[in-house]
């Protein structure tokens, strides 16, 4: 193992640290940690198995290959929380979570019972691109973007072995460079949540700081469930990926009901102290105000 091989897998426990210590103000309260728990298990699960496999040596094990496998499936359990999130069904999605994993991991169990190394059937790899791509563009448009394009590299390095030419059994750079990226999207992540906004006591602020981190799956939903109820109601500002902006209306004056309306929708997402945070003084939009950003 050299010097970056032992500074990526000793880095590992750091990055779970500051997940937890730096991140964790940011989704208390909110349906955001089951995804963060999945992530700290993928975590771990790269972590542990690279590091054994470094300290047993060559010749490697013979169930070196299924338990790099199987680590490398537990990428896709956070992203897959992620998309069920809310609340009431967020808790039992859970077992869905667990399920997907252990699906994802059956040709790991089939070496693991009958010995050698199959072919993975290129239906399997179509679908694990199709879940990648899927977790990679759910940060895009945010302030996760760079997280993640990171994570999205490191999880086809950890992949391309098991779908070469190539047996898996040498996917040993390939691993180290995969963990590298997943590594450095956790370290991305966490230095972005640290930070704060500059806009404080807004509906914009609340409404960018859930965007950012729950992704574009979830804020397209809340864009169209909010354009829906102003059309409807004929309120004179509407919800865009940068914030609320005023539109053309009969009315004078921004009825009380945005916020209330706003809110019951992020509630089944968010507790609503997590909500008050960023509402720290009056809202702007409560007072006829538009933030410009």
């Amino acid at each position: 193992m050299n010097i970056a091989q032992a500074l990526v897998l000793l880095a590992f426990p750091l990055a779970l640290a500051g997940l937890w210590t730096l991140r964790w103000p940011t989704i208390r309260g909110t349906t955001l940690v089951a995804p963060w728990v999945w992530a700290s298990i993928s975590l771990a699960t790269l972590a542990a198995v690279e590091l054994a496999l470094t300290a047993i040596g060559d010749p490697a094990p013979t169930w070196a290959p299924a338990a790099r496998y199987a680590a490398a499936m537990s990428t896709f359990t956070p992203i897959m929380a992620l998309l069920g999130a809310k609340r009431p069904q967020d808790r039992g999605w859970q077992w869905i979570v667990l399920t997907l994993w252990l699906i994802l991991c059956q040709p790991a169990g089939e070496w693991l019972l009958f010995g050698g190394v199959a072919e993975i059937h290129p239906a399997r790899f179509w679908f694990q691109m199709i879940l990648v791509v899927a977790g990679a563009t759910n940060g895009l448009g945010t302030r996760n973007w760079l997280a993640s394009a990171l994570f999205c590299a490191g999880q086809i390095l950890l992949l391309l072995p098991f779908h070469s030419v190539d047996p898996p059994l040498a996917a040993s750079s390939a691993a180290f460079w995969g963990l590298a990226g997943v590594f450095l999207s956790a370290v991305s992540i966490t230095a972005t949540g640290a930070s704060q906004r500059e806009s404080h006591g807004s509906l914009d602020r609340v409404w960018l700081d859930f965007r950012d981190e729950f992704g574009v799956v979830w804020a397209l939903r809340i864009v169209e469930r909010g354009n829906a109820s102003a059309k409807m109601y004929d309120w004179p500002v509407q919800l865009t990926w940068q914030g609320f902006r005023e539109r053309e209306s009969a009315q004078t004056e921004v009825p009380p009901l945005v916020e209330e309306s706003f809110r019951t929708l992020l509630r089944r997402f968010v507790s609503a102290e997590w909500i008050d945070e960023r509402l720290a003084s009056e809202s702007p939009i409560a007072s006829g105000q538009t933030s410009a950003r």
